[in-house]
């Protein structure tokens, strides 16, 4: 039992370091183009994990794979946000470099009001194949409105 656990605390902390490492690395792109750093935010991986974790599951490189983007993150309070994803690739340097390359890919790492992000990394069972997802935003306060029956859209001042 003591050697799971360690093995298990052993994934968990590389998995962390290697969301720090791929942050660190998009916040040295974002300040080379004269854009705040962004910080690793545990919502915004968890967002990324069900991302890579389901094309890795069905070996398929797809936005909606795991659901359409704007419901996934429905429950996150971001103001904007963005998503890249990539199957192949050996190492976050290398996928980073390669959505430099690509212009919506950039427009993502590059996204102006971003402040956190998540990263996620996950292998095809029989390929072994990396299937990797990044999602980046602005974190926002949650609405402190809740929905009543006079008043079903929080945030919004009805008139009657």
């Amino acid at each position: 039992m003591k050697i799971i656990c360690f093995v298990l605390g052993l994934l968990v902390t590389t998995t962390l370091a290697a969301a720090e490492d791929a942050a660190t690395l998009i916040s040295q792109y974002r300040r080379a183009h004269g854009l705040p750093a962004v910080r690793t935010d545990a919502q915004l991986t968890a967002a990324a994990e069900r991302q890579a974790q389901a094309m890795a599951k069905s070996g398929v490189l797809d936005h909606n794979v795991a659901g359409d983007f704007a419901a996934r993150m429905a429950d996150i309070p971001v103001g904007a946000a963005g998503e890249n994803i990539a199957q192949g690739t050996k190492t976050w340097a290398e996928t980073i470099q390669s959505w430099e390359s690509s212009p919506g890919h950039n427009a993502n790492l590059l996204l102006p009001a971003a402040t956190h992000v998540g990263v996620a990394v996950a292998y095809n069972d029989q390929t072994h194949e990396a299937f990797r997802a990044m999602v980046i935003g602005r974190k926002v306060e949650k609405r402190a409105f809740q929905p009543t029956p006079f008043n079903p859209y929080p945030g919004v001042e009805m008139w009657q």
